[in-house]
C-alpha cells in the first residue's frame, strides 16, 4: 500500500495494487541499475477500489469505457523481454 500512496502523492497517479508492486520493484532496481525500466500497469485501480481507497483515501471510479470491466474475460499475452517486441505488443493493443 505504501507504493500506491507514494505514487498518488508524488505523481498524482492512482495505481492498482499489483501495478504498485511492479513500481516498487522498479524503483528499487533503479537505485543500483543504470538501465531504463518500464513498468506496465496490470489493471485499472477501480478493479481494486477498497485497496486503493485504503492506500490513498480516494475511491477510484471506473471510466465509462471500462464499465463492463468485471464481466470481461481474462486475457494472457506472452512476449519476450525485448524492448522492440514489448513496444510492438503495446502498439497492437491501442484502441
Amino acid at each position: 500500500m505504501a507504493e500506491s500512496a507514494r505514487t498518488w502523492k508524488d505523481d498524482g497517479v492512482l495505481v492498482d495494487p499489483h501495478s504498485a508492486v511492479g513500481l516498487a520493484a522498479a524503483r528499487e532496481a533503479a537505485k543500483t541499475d543504470d538501465h531504463k525500466i518500464v513498468a506496465l500497469a496490470c489493471a485499472h485501480p477501480a478493479k481494486f477500489p477498497d485497496a486503493v481507497e485504503k492506500a490513498t483515501g480516494l475511491w477510484p471510479e471506473l471510466p465509462d469505457h471500462l464499465s463492463d470491466l468485471m464481466q470481461r474475460p481474462h486475457q494472457n499475452v506472452n512476449c519476450s523481454a525485448s524492448a522492440i517486441e514489448v513496444a510492438a505488443l503495446i502498439d497492437s493493443k491501442k484502441r
